[in-house]
């Protein structure tokens, strides 16, 4: 089946009149395989690819073929999407394919564009206007999916996408309503997918989840709905800025911002909408977001929306940073994962810190009363997930237990780590069904009240014992205990902290 669509799209991109296109592009529906669909859409990518660099080809053959492909192929591309979001078996292996689709698309687009420029009479019409949206919509998807991947977007990639938008401001359908696919059953603006890709930048995602940055995106379809950026700057309390002269992220607007690139637009229509869906939510989760998002519950979106109104705020959030950091420098040994955590205490308890300890690929960065920053330089990035337990060691300094709450990929290479301290001193501990002779025993992490950041005591468990009412026996120190979980504090990525009261003493 694979050889039969090889053959298919080879077709697309010979130097064929019009009707070959055509028939070519009739058979490539008839025979792509649904159950297929990753196969066939890196052919698609390889076809979209030789079409791009084929100089022959005229624009109305490019133009017709590109939209046709996309058509068709779009429902495969959202397959792979959705698959790798909820981590689905190989989905990994997706990543490139789901970027080059967007990719290679977009570059076609915008090189149909160059090329009815290069027409002594070009008329803008309705496959342009699409080709626009959908090229603008595509390169906008790259700047999402950097965020997905705490990537900051390339300043190219805005540029590009600022390009397309300026096409369509000056052809003047920037704020026309556009259907981009007829399966969506919808339509949305150019206008739209620029100010939704700004506000989703805004929104400082380098320490969300990426659930809740899917979860923003699909709120913006309905924040934006009304919002037009003006060549102006108004009287508005604040504003948010784009340069399309320049290759830089939207930004909040601050004194000296001025240029004829700049379009502008006010923050309030955005987060008065905002305000009104938090009373929404407060009634549970609205259908429309529970339909999309099934995974998200109610006390994460409320979080989240919370965050949103800091973040889209006069300030841009920077009301939220509780402690003044202070710059370091020295390298640190780092463990990621609770279980991690917990065997590397268990088996290292004896292991004296110092300079042999330490590892490059991690370094401090700066540090607060309340948590710190890291620089890593490897390449197991796939265990920096944000709400996920951390280890960290320095020389001549107590070791200390945290949480990741930011990651951000680093254009020069290595990742930042920002973490929230939650003690010093961990102690592993051991944790077992409440029967005396416990078939299988769990780890726990436990910070005293003395070490711990807020003067109370720390317990982590394995999320399957964090249940208030549940009996555990607690071995630590050769002492053990009888002990009820109480009350969930705070859940993790990979663990969550909980409270607990101490029944009796266990014969040792």
């Amino acid at each position: 089946m694979i050889d039969n669509i090889k053959t298919i799209l080879g077709s697309l991109i010979g130097k064929h009149k019009p009707s070959d296109s055509t028939v070519s592009a009739t058979l490539l529906v008839k025979n792509l395989p649904s159950d297929e669909y990753y196969t066939a859409l890196i052919e698609v990518i390889k076809a979209v690819s030789k079409i791009n660099k084929d100089a022959t080809v005229t624009l109305k053959d490019r133009i017709s073929t590109l939209l046709y492909v996309d058509s068709q192929s779009a429902g495969m591309h959202s397959k792979l999407c959705s698959e790798f979001l909820r981590g689905s078996p190989r989905s990994k292996s997706f990543l490139p394919s789901i970027l080059s689709y967007w990719t290679e698309l977009s570059n076609g687009y915008q090189l149909c564009l160059r090329q009815m420029h290069s027409a002594k009479n070009f008329v803008v019409d309705d496959n342009i206007e699409l080709a626009v949206a959908r090229a603008l919509h595509h390169q906008l998807s790259l700047v999402k999916w950097s965020a997905l991947r705490y990537i900051a977007a390339e300043g190219n990639t805005w540029q590009q996408a600022y390009h397309l938008y300026l096409f369509a401001e000056q052809e003047h359908f920037h704020t026309k309503r556009i259907a981009l696919y007829d399966r969506l059953n919808s339509s949305i603006s150019p206008e739209e997918l620029l100010i939704q890709a700004a506000m989703l930048h805004l929104a400082q995602t380098d320490n969300l989840l990426p659930q809740e940055i899917e979860a923003i995106h699909l709120l913006l379809e309905r924040l934006v709905e009304g919002v037009h950026l003006e060549l102006q700057s108004t009287q508005s309390e604040f504003q948010y800025v784009i340069n399309l002269d320049m290759p830089a992220a939207p930004q909040l607007l601050r004194r000296g911002v001025l240029g004829k690139g700049c379009r502008y637009w006010s923050g309030d229509h955005v987060v008065n909408r905002l305000a009104d869906l938090i009373l929404d939510f407060d009634q549970g989760i609205p259908d429309a977001f529970a339909r999309a998002l099934p995974e998200m519950s109610l006390e994460l979106w409320r979080d989240m929306l919370q965050k949103l109104s800091t973040r889209w705020s006069q300030d841009g959030g920077k009301s939220m940073r509780r402690c003044e950091r202070l710059s370091s420098t020295g390298q640190a040994r780092v463990e990621v994962g609770f279980e991690r955590i917990a065997h590397h205490l268990k088996v290292n308890r004896t292991l004296p810190q110092g300079d042999d300890n330490l590892v490059p690929e991690w370094r401090v960065n700066d540090t607060s009363e309340v948590g710190m920053g890291l620089i890593y330089i490897g390449r197991a990035v796939e265990s920096l997930i944000i709400g996920r337990s951390i280890w960290v060691s320095q020389k001549d300094r107590p070791n200390q237990l945290g949480i990741i709450r930011r990651v951000q990929r680093l254009p020069e290479g290595g990742t930042r780590i920002g973490v929230e301290l939650l003690g010093s001193l961990p102690l592993p501990v051991i944790l077992s069904e409440n029967e005396r002779e416990a078939i299988s025993n769990h780890n726990g992490l436990y910070i005293t009240q003395t070490n711990a950041q807020k003067g109370k005591r720390v317990f982590l468990v394995p999320k399957s014992f964090a249940k208030p009412g549940k009996l555990l026996n607690f071995l630590a120190n050769g002492k053990s205990y009888q002990i009820r979980i109480s009350s969930v504090i705070t859940q993790f990525e990979d663990c969550h902290q909980v409270e607990f009261e101490t029944l009796e003493r266990l014969s040792d």
